[in-house]
Formats: C-alpha cells, structure tokens, sequence
C-alpha cells in the first residue's frame, strides 16, 4: 500500500515498530510462498464468488 514502517505501525496502533519489521522480514524471506497462497486464496474466491452468484435473493 506504499506504507512506511512508521505509518504502519501509526495506523495500527496495536503493532510495535518492532512487530512490523518483523512481518516484513518474513514476508521478504518468504516472498514467493506469500504470494503463492495469496493468488490460490483469490482463485478460491473468485470461483465461489461464480458459484454462488446466482444464489442470492433479496
């Protein structure tokens, strides 16, 4: 969201400065598989979201 460190922990006030340099640290580390099971998870729902389009009635 082209945060800084800084401003995330700012606008979550329950987040150390700490607690977010770690979160990026592994989600550096860890780029690849991150991103991997993020795309699946919007697969995911996009296909519900086709599925039970339909479905809904007012």
């Amino acid at each position: 969201m082209g945060l800084s460190p800084e401003e995330i922990a700012s606008e979550i006030g329950h987040l150390t400065l700490a607690q977010v340099y770690a979160a990026l640290t592994y989600y550096h580390l860890n780029r690849d598989e991150i991103e991997a099971e993020l795309a699946t998870e919007e697969a995911e729902a996009v296909a519900l979201e086709r599925q039970f389009a339909g479905d809904i009635h007012p």
